[in-house]
């Protein structure tokens, strides 16, 4: 007598997903019969719901105890569905998940399902139908999904690090020190757009509703504190030094007996005439530090924004004073722990 199956969670989100989308029916009837014995139904019960014998519903499940999802495949689909990687093949595409996939004249940065694919089928001739086999691989070697990040095609990495070093070797004093603050900062934009939304109305008939297409935006600068973990937050009418200057003025006045450091990129306004002849006059207690060209991602700011954007993504607002607002309330209301 077989035992009951037992699904590992990432079995079971693979079963339902052939379930749901299946090559042909026979895979459905499979999975589904998988998923029934998971859930504690028994043979009976669930040769009764698939309108199958009991013996059938008994030989998949017997087949998906040995050989577990590549059991859903019927074994004349292709030739190809039933293939297995043994354990040492498995065990080598693991030590080759580590590495990039040019390693292996694959020519891509990021391993994708069509890297793994090309590699598996080339190395072992073994070739699965469904992507799905591919993802689980995947999951099994503890990798996951994610939008890679973009780099600016003339970023030098060998310049970004030594001049990040250089940077934290500088204001490492500052951070020991009482009498200074060290901001990190850079400004983003909000952007608000109406839209036309869905209505219910009859079948048949159709409705005009009149609106103002309207694109709105409001401007920031940020400044998180890398000692307390605070944010402020500053509006922009633009993005430009007659802009940043008051802003950097009202810094001083929030901070009148302290030293302010801030960390910020190249942006071609913050080299202006206006803002350095400043910092002999009205800001003459602000010390300016450049970060290296085409490294947004070593500014801890760029990470409050993101923070911020995510939490405001997939809900439209009625107008842009009220994205802005809850856009403050969002980025403003926690300390952060984002270190240079």
């Amino acid at each position: 007598m077989l035992q009951p199956v037992h699904l590992t969670p990432e079995e079971e989100l693979l079963v339902i997903q052939h379930y749901r989308k299946p090559q042909c029916e026979e895979i459905r009837l499979r999975a589904h019969a998988v998923f029934l014995t998971h859930k504690g139904y028994s043979y009976g019960q669930v040769a009764e719901i698939l309108l199958q014998t009991e013996q059938t519903v008994f030989r998949w499940i017997k087949a998906f105890s040995n050989e577990r999802i590549a059991s859903l495949f019927p074994k004349y689909l292709n030739n190809q569905h039933a293939a297995k990687l043994t354990r040492e093949q498995k065990r080598e595409i693991k030590e080759v998940l580590q590495k990039p996939p040019s390693v292996y004249g694959i020519p891509q940065e990021f391993w994708d399902i069509s890297s793994l694919k090309t590699y598996i089928k080339a190395e072992f001739g073994v070739e699965y139908e469904s992507d799905e086999s591919y993802r689980l691989l995947f999951i099994l070697h503890n990798y996951s999904f994610h939008l890679p990040d973009t780099f600016d095609k003339h970023r030098d990495d060998v310049k970004v690090i030594k001049r990040v070093e250089e940077i934290k070797a500088e204001i490492q004093p500052y951070m020991n020190h009482t009498g200074w603050i060290i901001f990190a900062s850079d400004e983003c934009r909000i952007v608000w757009e109406s839209e036309i939304r869905r209505l219910w109305l009859p079948k048949g008939q159709k409705t005009i509703i009149k609106v103002e297409r309207k694109r709105r935006a409001q401007s920031f600068i940020g400044f998180l504190n890398l000692k307390t973990g605070e944010e402020l937050l500053y509006k922009l009418s633009w993005q430009k030094q007659d802009e940043i200057i008051p802003v950097l003025e009202e810094l001083v006045k929030k901070y009148p007996d302290k030293r302010i450091c801030i960390i910020w990129d190249n942006a071609r306004f913050y080299h202006g005439k206006k803002l350095k002849a400043k910092l002999s006059t009205t800001l003459k207690n602000i010390h300016l530090i450049n970060l290296p060209a085409y490294a947004p991602d070593h500014n801890p700011q760029e990470h409050v924004w993101k923070y911020g954007k995510d939490k405001l993504a997939n809900s439209q607002r009625e107008s842009l004073e009220e994205t802005v607002a809850t856009f403050i309330t969002i980025v403003t209301g926690r300390i952060y722990s984002y270190k240079f």
